[in-house]
This record gives C-alpha cells, sequence and structure tokens, in this order.
C-alpha cells in the first residue's frame, strides 16, 4: 500500500509541476544581418577595382590607416595616430602593435607599402592607380617606369612606423586613406599566392570581418573576424550580402522579411515609404550620369552630343519616371564641396547650357548644324546595365530624345561585367553609369576622366584638362585650387564627354531593430558596430 500511495504522490506531483507555469527567459536575438546589394564585384582585391558594388565587402572586410565611424567622421583605423610637418608634405603613421590579419599574423607597415605599390605597378590593371600616384611623391614617376619604388614617397621606417611623403600639400588626404584604393593587402599571402582573392578558403583581410564565401548571382558572405583589433565591440557574426539585381524583386524579400535592409528601393515605392520608420534617403555626393562615346559615328560631333544633353526633361526624369528627391544635374561636380570662399563648388560654376527644362529648339538647332536637318537620320544606341532604375531611365530618354527631337534609339542591356567591358572598348553610343564618390572633394569626379588610360572610357582625352588638375594639386593655395578645377571642368563640359541627368540621395530601407550603423555621404558602409536588437 505504502508503495502505491507513493506512486500516486509522485504522479500528483509531475502533474502539479506540467501545469505550472513555467518562465523561460527570451532567446537572444541572432547576430546575423541579411542586407541585399545590387550586382556582383568584378573583384575581391581591393586594390584592384573601383566597382561601387564590392564597397560593402572592402569596408567591413579591410581597415585602412584610417576610417569612417558611425558618426560618418573620420578617425585611426590601423593606425592609432600620425604626424604631420608643418608643411603639410610628411605624414608619419604610428599603426597598431595589436593589429593583425584574420589568419593571426600582424598588420605591419610593409603590407601598406607593398599594397600601394601594387596599386601603381601598371601590369596590375588597378582602376584606382591614379588615386595614389597623384598624391604621393614621385609615384607617378614609378607607374611611368622612371623610378623604383625606393625612390617613392613611401618609407617603412620600421614594422609599425610608415613614412608617407606628399607631392605637394593635400588637405584631404586623410580622407583618401580611408578609400579602399588605399587598404592593406597580406604581403606574404598575396606573393604565395597570386589568387589569393578568388581563393575564398585563403582569404586574408584585416577588417571586423572576413569573406568566406561567394556564389555568384547569389551572395557574399561575411564572418566576424575574431582577430581583428576591435572584435570585443564586433556584434555581428555574419554579415549575408544578398544579390539582387531587380530592386523589386529585393523589396519583396524585405517585405517578407527575408531581408534586415536594402541598399535601394525602387522608385515607384518611394511615395509610400516616406513616412515609415524603416525608410531613409541619405543624402549623397554623387552624381548619375551617362556618358557619351565620342568616338561613335552618331556622337563624335560635340553639338549632337550638346542637343541631347540640353533636350532631357531632368524634373519629369526625377519626379516622374524616377519618383526621387534627387537635384536636376547641370555639371559634372555635384553640391556638397564647399570652397575656400564658403560658395557651394556647383553653384560657383556654370550649367552650360542645361537647365531643369529641356531646350528643345536649341537641341534642333544643334543637330542640324550637325548635318541633322533630318534627324531621323541619327540613330543612337542607348546601353545599360541590369539595373530596375537604369532600364527605366534609358527608356526615358530614349522617349524624350525620339519624341521631342525625332532620332531613333535602340535600347541594349547587358550583365555588368558584359556592359563594363563594352565601355572599356567603347561598344556604345550612350550609357549608363554615375560616380558616388569616395571622398568629399571635387577631385574625385574630375581625375575619373584625367590621363591617357581613364577607369571609365567616353573617348575623350585633353592634355590641356590634365595639366588643369596636376596644378590643382600642385599649389599650396586653396582658393588658387578651386580656381584650377573650375576650368578643368569647363574644358570637359564644354565637350559634352557626359550626360549628367541628377545629384541624389540614397533611398533605403533598414529594420529599425537593426541599431548602430551608417552609410556616409560618400557611400560608405559602415556597418562594423551593428547590433540586432530583440524584434
Amino acid at each position: 500500500m505504502k508503495k502505491a500511495v507513493g506512486i500516486l504522490a509522485a504522479l500528483s506531483l509531475i502533474s502539479s509541476l506540467a501545469a505550472a507555469p513555467v518562465n523561460v527567459m527570451a532567446a537572444e536575438p541572432e547576430q546575423v544581418l541579411n542586407f541585399a546589394v545590387l550586382d556582383d564585384p568584378d573583384s575581391f582585391d581591393p586594390g584592384f577595382t573601383l566597382n561601387s558594388f564590392a564597397g560593402p565587402v572592402f569596408y567591413n572586410c579591410f581597415t585602412g590607416l584610417v576610417k569612417y565611424d558611425v558618426d560618418s567622421e573620420l578617425v585611426p583605423g590601423a593606425a592609432t595616430g600620425w604626424d604631420v610637418t608643418d608643411d603639410g608634405l610628411v605624414w608619419t603613421f604610428h599603426l597598431n602593435p595589436d593589429g593583425k590579419w584574420s589568419d593571426g599574423t600582424p598588420v605591419t607597415a610593409e603590407d601598406f607599402s607593398f599594397a600601394w605599390q601594387r596599386v601603381c605597378t601598371p601590369d596590375f590593371g588597378a582602376s584606382g592607380a591614379y588615386m595614389i600616384y597623384n598624391y604621393i611623391k614621385n609615384a607617378s614617376a614609378f607607374y611611368n617606369g622612371e623610378c623604383t619604388w625606393d625612390e617613392v614617397g613611401v618609407k617603412v621606417i620600421d614594422d609599425y612606423t610608415l613614412e608617407v611623403t606628399l607631392a605637394s600639400p593635400c588637405s584631404y588626404f586623410t580622407a583618401l586613406l580611408a578609400t579602399w584604393t588605399y587598404m592593406p593587402v597580406n604581403k606574404a599571402i598575396v606573393e604565395a599566392n597570386p589568387d589569393w582573392a578568388t581563393d575564398f578558403d585563403h582569404y586574408v583581410s584585416n577588417g571586423p570581418f572576413r569573406l568566406v564565401s561567394y556564389n555568384m548571382g547569389e551572395g557574399i558572405y561575411l564572418e566576424k573576424n575574431p582577430e581583428y583589433l576591435e572584435a570585443d565591440e564586433v556584434k555581428l557574426d555574419k554579415i549575408n550580402l544578398k544579390i539582387f539585381q531587380d530592386l523589386s524583386t529585393a523589396f519583396d524579400a524585405y517585405e517578407k522579411g527575408d531581408l534586415d535592409g536594402l541598399t535601394r528601393v525602387p522608385s515607384s515605392d518611394i511615395p509610400t515609404l516616406k513616412g515609415r520608420d524603416d525608410f531613409y534617403s541619405i543624402t549623397q555626393f554623387s552624381n548619375t550620369y551617362w556618358m557619351f562615346n565620342t568616338k561613335s559615328e552618331a556622337l563624335q560631333d560635340v553639338n549632337v552630343r550638346k542637343a541631347l544633353a540640353i533636350s532631357v526633361d531632368r524634373i519629369a526624369l526625377i519626379e516622374d519616371v524616377l519618383q526621387s528627391s534627387s537635384t536636376p544635374a547641370t555639371g559634372h561636380v555635384p553640391y556638397g564641396y564647399i570652397q575656400t570662399d564658403g560658395q557651394d563648388f556647383r553653384e560657383a560654376g556654370g550649367n552650360y547650357g542645361i537647365t531643369e527644362e529641356p531646350q528643345i529648339e536649341e537641341a534642333k538647332a544643334l543637330l542640324a548644324e550637325a548635318g541633322y536637318d533630318d534627324p531621323s537620320q541619327l540613330t543612337v544606341r542607348v546601353c545599360y546595365y541590369t539595373n530596375d532604375n537604369a532600364k527605366k531611365v534609358a527608356e526615358a530618354l530614349a522617349a524624350m530624345w525620339e519624341s521631342s527631337l525625332g532620332i531613333t534609339c535602340k535600347i541594349e542591356s547587358a550583365e555588368w561585367a558584359v556592359f563594363y567591358d563594352q565601355i572599356l572598348q567603347l561598344d556604345y553610343d550612350v550609357a549608363a553609369m554615375g560616380d558616388a564618390a569616395t571622398y568629399l572633394h571635387p577631385m574625385a569626379f574630375l581625375q575619373t576622366y584625367q590621363g591617357e588610360n581613364p577607369p571609365l572610357e567616353t573617348g575623350w582625352r585633353n592634355p590641356e584638362y590634365d595639366e588643369l588638375l596636376t596644378k590643382a594639386l600642385a599649389t599650396t593655395d586653396p582658393a588658387e585650387a578651386d580656381q584650377y578645377l573650375h576650368e578643368a571642368e569647363d574644358l570637359f563640359m564644354n565637350d559634352y564627354p557626359l550626360l549628367p541627368l541628377y545629384y541624389g540621395s540614397t533611398a533605403m530601407v533598414m529594420k529599425d531593430y537593426v541599431t548602430n550603423w551608417t552609410v556616409t555621404a560618400c557611400a560608405v558602409d559602415v556597418f562594423e558596430k551593428i547590433e540586432i536588437a530583440e524584434h
């Protein structure tokens, strides 16, 4: 009997425990960011490419001597600080001796020198070589084969001290150092494995995250780098950069909860998104323009290029087609850079005949002057890369030119890699492009078309333009530098190698549970301190 009572008592106790409320602790939110990017990068080597699709990888996997913080301020990165001589020419950087690569080896001054030497070696084919050789003493001579690297103004004093001598003082040199062109690579790894940037099992970086895998057309996958200097402050375990070439598909994924953030939203959704807490309109130091092939039979006459430029209804393009809050572009350098006299560079410059309203009659007169009394005899290939906004702009431009001028347009599209090769081969008439500056200065735009081998090809060359930019860099008088920059832009724009369309802002979304992030005016994704809150 006692045994039976004991069993019944035990069963009663179990029953009462099961019926009692259980205090279960809420699970901590997973520290994973799923963020959409718009296309595949053309390289994962920070020294090689200027392709903006690679930006989220480089800014999160590498750390230069200087970096941006979550307040968009420039702060020490791999360097703990630096000293500058009174003449502004010699900069001495003190690297943090605790800095390590993701393989645990130390980040040294030699890694920076080696990385910059690669960029300035012509056979390497770096798109951003001019961003180094235009600034550092004798780097241009090295690029042209006129001296050795030992004669360039980059000296490794010891493992953790790097001395840099500039060709002339540069007020925005720290901003240049924060770009990925100036980021280091691991010398030992690169020398041992020239294919390191595609060998993801051995991809080495020195930033808060490391690249662990990549599936073309699908995603780029990053994980926290435990060797990072400030790893204790990095909350995210993973960043999954999902690739979506179609904005509507990406936005649908965001709305379903498959994405935490989206770098750009479809323009048609902006009006309804403006009142939401997860919508952000971020002013960008950027210019969306289309390039003219100045060597093509259709566009070799500057009057044709100008006619196409001044006949675009930019207000209709911005408000009706894109439904954005962008500003019509009337020159190459956008608003945002303040000159020494207090004026905005764009406001101080001219508009090159480009106004908010289309100049149809003047455009027709220019076409007639170029020999097209019958504009229907002019056929223009309008080319763009696979992208929702680019497609809308291509269709709008073709419709405007056909209806107002009577010319014939053929619209063509291609994936980015094919499209970019077409650009380099001058296989287009008018092609989609744009610049989102990596530093806040007119040079970020003007230098793109300087020299014999510009990273974007329009066929346009002008030695006087090159000389004006060289003078702007060489002078120590900021007002004189601004004047040279204006003269250079005047030469450039009066030849119309570009079709400026709009200066803009980035319309993006990020879930409100994603905290401590920013995207700077120079399109730097600062995700290092992101934390996923409860939701």
